[in-house]
């Protein structure tokens, strides 16, 4: 395991807890079916590791109803009081969220019926140990269930001068700051390598054409990156051109027709065998 931990790319404000809940907005329906099909039940006690905003405990809640209990772990105390506040506003009693760290989840207890994440492993700096962590604190025969990005496919297609550089800018940043922006892809291994058995697999996207894009998209990744861009090299903000980027985004891919594939998520669950 590394010493290095990798940068994570979007600054914890208030601003990221808003650009998270509409990035929410894209990818719960696939969550929800994910935690469904795996076979979350009514009752059960659930971890989620890197909760931030709340989306995915909230929606292991739904699942789990008023008898469960759902435990969100984040290493930000800023964002694990704006997870807090959202579940508030939520109305549900059952949902906690805890600062920790989800990689070593120390201090953490066991005799979790469930854990889940959403695209939190790509920020860690060694996946397979973290979901050894987290498989130690499920019952023998309990869930694990995880969805993970692909960031490295074509966003727009056909490819437009402006999409095609914000993508190498973003790519060229996951590469120095130590993210896996293909984690999606190294579920079945890492699941293995955690000492669970091949996991069930599912892909899911949205594609838009150009009039259609909506209002929440890639032009928010790369606003959410800028900073961090700055901080590496990449690019400045005087390149990008925040107060204008999602017009001239929208309007590439309008005129040239294109369409736009949102984040893709490779969806794994298994149990942790019972002997």
């Amino acid at each position: 395991m590394t010493d290095v931990r990798p940068d994570y790319p979007f600054t914890q404000s208030e601003g990221e807890h808003r650009r998270l809940l509409a990035q929410s907005e894209l990818l719960d329906p696939f969550t929800r079916s994910l935690l469904s099909d795996a076979g979350l039940e009514p009752g059960a006690r659930v971890l989620d590791l890197g909760s931030g905003a709340g989306n995915v405990a909230l929606l292991a809640r739904e699942l789990v109803g008023p008898t469960g209990h759902v435990v969100g772990i984040d290493r930000s105390p800023e964002t694990v009081a704006m997870a807090r506040e959202h579940a508030e506003r939520s109305g549900f009693d059952n949902v906690e969220f805890r600062v920790g760290d989800a990689e070593t989840l120390d201090g953490v207890e066991g005799g979790f019926d469930a854990v889940t994440g959403r695209v939190v492993l790509m920020y860690l700096a060694d996946p397979e140990a973290a979901l050894r962590a987290a498989v130690e604190r499920v019952r023998p025969g309990g869930l694990v269930c995880f969805h993970e990005a692909d960031l490295t496919y074509t966003w727009c297609s056909p490819p437009t001068p402006l999409w095609s550089w914000l993508y190498d800018c973003c790519q060229e940043t996951f590469g120095r700051a130590g993210i896996e922006p293909r984690m999606g892809h190294r579920l079945h291994t890492t699941f293995r390598a955690a000492g669970l058995p091949s996991p069930t697999m599912g892909l899911g996207t949205s594609v838009w054409g150009g009039p259609e894009m909506p209002d929440y998209g890639w032009a928010d990744v790369v606003l959410g990156m800028l900073p961090l861009m700055e901080r590496l090299g990449v690019a400045t903000a005087d390149e990008i051109g925040p107060a204008t980027l999602k017009q001239r985004m929208r309007a590439e891919l309008r005129a040239a027709d294109s369409i736009m594939i949102a984040g893709m998520l490779l969806g794994a669950w298994a149990r942790r065998p019972v002997a």
